[in-house]
């Protein structure tokens, strides 16, 4: 669209300004845009919640067209979690509506006084007061902004009272049940005391070559359409068919990690999801296949609950960390989360900590004001979602991030504390699948699942490791082709085409659809470039605000208590050492320390980023 928004909500000053070329040149969009306005803003002086921290929402050059899932956009900020750089993407309509309304960036600076919300009604742009909406929930402040602007269609990125009580985990909701959940971007805005931004957008997404960019939809469509993962089983399960999988892998988080194999996984599965709960499947912005299955609960003493979901992600965070096998209870979590604007995955991990802190006697019921802390206690579960959300007793301590909630109960409890530089690891254990879960050591967000996908996950392990390693990276470049784009991973995921089909398909059709649209000429190559360029920036960014290569590793568990049970039983993570030096290398950062080197800055067109690197390598380099 061209055009970026910047509000300063301390002075209540307005600017927009066009897209700046060379953003565009190098990093393309969405987390290409993010990545490099964090590193251009963000010094280790300015702390996560301080008003200098900017609020960063990005669209993407695919967002808002016809092609497939083009709905994601992101936010960032310094994490509140991690300290270090945070940012997380979303689905739904709020995305392709911001652009819509003609801005590709919108940057929220500073901090009100009282609460507001921002009002983008096109180019018409207002602060406006929240009072009314503070202290509600996501789903009751969706309907009185609603209700005080006279329309139903307006698109609204909202924090629930996880985010105005500073929850370091808290997430921004749009559409009711789409959160950015990691890193904590909902407590960012709550610092700010920024409510919601709303958003009405009456504009159009146009392209520079429509039958070309027809043409390149059609290609990817008839793809999809082909592929029985991606249209068929993406449909009826979307990630919850994981669960199986994942459980039989002998890797599904289980106890808090203590197991990788659930003994009630068939209880939680897809298949029981789907039986019991579902209604309607529910699509994001453009997209063919939708994932999303809105259920509700029928029967027992959560009648009524619903929620768009649950992924996969949300079973096992409530589900088998926490020894939970109560699947309506699953869905009154899940509900809850989204209604306090709090990270499913950092909230079940959390809690399971908890859990197994209070089963080994590090904490008790003085601690926890007398819940039983036990695993499968679905309501002391709940419960402890309310008093993280509101900061109520224990939930004060764990509001804060699994990292602090270690050093705060002490007496060994960081050894099951399962976080890679303060954010928690998900869903699936390293020690099941070594080569694939070595990305939770080195993703730039903390344990993260996301900046590392490949279709060859089941395949890695058995190579050599510097052949992994190479694979690795490529996938890696390759995923973040959709972050740069706005695309969901969704359909590419879940796909069961050939791997070499997927690259020359799929990573060849997407350069097709953005040069289509912009008419900047690219390919495949060009963009796994401007993606490395992305992840070097990041790496920057993280070696600025302190990151070495110590903190690129992997829980203690990991690496030293063997697996108990099922098809990797025995097995502990022991390639981390070998496989971070191959990594390094690929990359072009220092061994010993992870800090990238002048000449492959350079040869990523960053010679300013170098010149700042500089200094700091030769200090600890020489």
């Amino acid at each position: 669209m061209g055009q970026t928004l910047e509000v300063d909500l301390t002075s209540g000053k307005i600017t927009e300004q066009p897209l700046r070329k060379e953003l565009v040149a190098k990093y393309v969009g969405g987390r290409g845009f993010t990545s490099r306005l964090l590193y251009e803003q963000i010094k280790p002086e300015i702390e996560p919640y301080s008003p200098e921290n900017p609020l960063i929402f990005a669209t993407a050059p695919l967002i808002g067209t016809m092609a497939p899932s083009s709905c994601r956009f992101l936010t960032a900020a310094r994490s509140p979690l991690t300290g270090i750089l945070g940012d997380s993407n979303s689905g739904g309509h709020f995305g392709p509506e911001l652009k819509r309304a003609g801005y590709d960036i919108l940057t929220v600076k500073g901090r009100s006084q009282k609460p507001v919300y921002l009002w983008i009604d096109d180019k018409t742009v207002e602060i406006r007061s929240a009072d009314f909406a503070w202290g509600k929930d996501v789903r009751q402040t969706d309907e009185t902004i609603k209700k005080e602007i006279g329309d139903q269609e307006i698109q609204i990125a909202i924090i629930g009272q996880a985010g105005e009580n500073l929850v370091s985990y808290a997430g921004i909701v749009v559409n009711l049940d789409h959160l950015c959940g990691r890193t904590g971007m909902g407590g960012v805005m709550g610092s700010k005391k920024l409510k919601a931004v709303a958003v009405r957008g009456t504009g159009h997404v146009k392209v520079f070559q429509h039958q070309r960019f027809v043409k390149a939809v059609n290609e990817m469509t008839s793809i999809l359409q082909n592929d029985p993962q991606s249209s068929i089983t993406l449909p009826k399960y979307g990630t919850t068919a994981l669960v199986d999988l994942h459980n039989t892998l002998g890797g599904m988080a289980t106890r808090n990690w203590q197991t990788g194999v659930f003994e009630s996984a068939e209880m939680i599965n897809g298949d029981a999801m789907r039986e019991q709960f579902f209604v309607r499947n529910i699509g994001c912005w453009a997209c063919q296949y939708p994932c999303d299955r809105f259920s509700i609960v029928r029967t027992g003493e959560f009648t009524g609950a619903h929620v768009g979901g649950p992924e996969y992600f949300t079973i096992v965070s409530f589900g088998s960390k926490c020894g939970i096998s109560d699947a309506a209870s699953i869905i009154r979590a899940n509900e809850l989360a989204n209604m306090y604007g709090l990270d499913a995955g950092s909230t079940g991990g959390l809690i399971a900590f908890a859990m197994e802190c209070y089963e080994k006697g590090i904490i008790t019921k003085e601690h926890t004001a007398g819940l039983d802390l036990t695993f499968g206690n679905y309501h002391s579960m709940l419960k402890l979602i309310e008093m993280i959300a509101f900061r109520k007793g224990i939930g004060d301590i764990l509001a804060n991030g699994i990292r602090y909630a270690a050093e705060k109960f002490g007496k060994g409890a960081d050894r099951y504390a399962i976080h890679v530089k303060g954010m928690d690891a998900v869903t699936l254990d390293p020690r099941a699948l070594k080569f694939y879960n070595f990305r939770y050591a080195v993703a730039s967000r903390g344990a993260d699942h996301l900046r590392l996908t490949t279709p060859q996950a089941y395949h890695l392990d058995g190579m050599p490791v510097p052949q992994a390693a190479k694979e690795l990276k490529y996938w890696q470049d390759a995923v973040a082709i959709m972050d740069l784009m706005g695309l969901c991973k969704g359909p590419w995921s879940f796909n069961s085409s050939g791997v070499e089909i997927i690259k020359k398909k799929l990573f060849g059709i997407v350069p097709e659809l953005y040069s289509a649209a912009t008419g900047v000429e690219t390919d495949g190559d060009a963009l796994l470039v401007a993606s490395e360029r992305t992840a070097a920036t990041e790496r920057a960014l993280n070696v600025r605000l302190g990151i070495r290569r110590k903190d690129d590793t992997l829980p203690r568990r990991f690496l030293e208590e063997p697996l108990p049970e099922g098809p990797k039983k025995g097995q502990v993570y022991d390639i981390l050492e070998p496989l971070l030096d191959s990594w390094y290398e690929l990359h072009g950062w220092d061994v010993k320390t992870g800090i990238p080197k002048r000449e492959r800055l350079e040869k990523l067109g960053l010679k300013e980023v170098a010149d700042e690197m500089e200094p700091i390598y030769k200090k600890e380099v020489g």
